[in-house]
């Protein structure tokens, strides 16, 4: 918070700086051996009568600022999503559904104890029957929560029986607060078996695969969730007709 309000008084302050200088450009009738004091209060009260009669002039300087960080941070994010294109699409230990070597790929960062990706589930699992000639990679994150690093545990021990969609469903279609209990419950439905579904959620190679998933994710400056890259390019909707049409744009 901090920071941000740094930001936008430096963005008011040049603002207003660029404001006087042009001011300054048109006043060239006046003098230039006035005395440098009186001309200062001069401008300081001329610019400070401007902005209070035209106080769009800070809006919209703030306005440009701001879009102009945000274009800066989705250059940066795209620069990023490219160098590290393979982990994203191509990791071992990542989830997917849809060929291995598909020429279009869907990433979705998700947490299980997100109400948006709940809401983006069915969407997705929409996408993943309708288009498979692309490959959809699932990487799960765990901030959201406390209950979050069990429930990507539960989700890539099922991985680690062929079930994983099946858990992602049932966990983000779930209606009620996830716990370990329920979401157990979950996973003896989804057919899988238990003792080895209990080992592996334990085990150092599923805390691998989220370690390593939350490292991507630093390293990529995701800042929420759900967060969609579709062939290297994060994508601004999280419905399905805009997911599909920019789908269709690659085909």
């Amino acid at each position: 918070m901090k920071k941000s309000l740094y930001i936008s008084v430096l963005a008011l302050i040049v603002s207003i700086a660029t404001a006087a200088c042009m001011m300054f450009c048109c006043c060239n009738h006046r003098s230039m051996q006035a005395a440098k004091p009186a001309a200062a209060a001069l401008d300081v009260a001329e610019l400070r009568t401007a902005l209070e009669n035209n106080p769009e002039m800070i809006i919209n300087a703030l306005q440009r600022y701001e879009q102009s960080q945000r274009e800066a941070e989705l250059q940066q994010a795209a620069r990023l999503f490219k160098e590290n294109i393979e982990e994203l699409n191509n990791n071992a230990s990542s989830p997917f559904v849809g060929p291995k070597d598909a020429k279009i790929v869907l990433v979705e960062f998700f947490d299980f104890s997100c109400g948006y990706c709940k809401r983006l589930a069915p969407a997705m699992e929409a996408i993943v029957a309708k288009n498979k000639d692309i490959k959809v990679v699932f990487k799960p994150i765990t901030f959201v929560a406390p209950i979050s690093k069990y429930a990507a545990q539960a989700a890539m021990a099922a991985h680690e029986q062929g079930k994983f969609m099946d858990l992602y469903k049932a966990m983000l279609g779930a209606e009620e607060r996830l716990t370990e209990e329920s979401i157990n419950a979950m996973a003896e439905k989804a057919g899988v078996d238990m003792k080895k579904f209990k080992a592996d959620v334990a085990s150092s190679k599923v805390e691998d695969s989220i370690s390593g998933v939350a490292r991507l994710s630093e390293k990529l400056q995701i800042r929420g969730v759900p967060t969609l890259i579709l062939n290297g390019t994060q994508i601004q909707v999280i419905d399905e007709a805009g997911i599909q049409a920019e789908i269709d744009r690659l085909k």
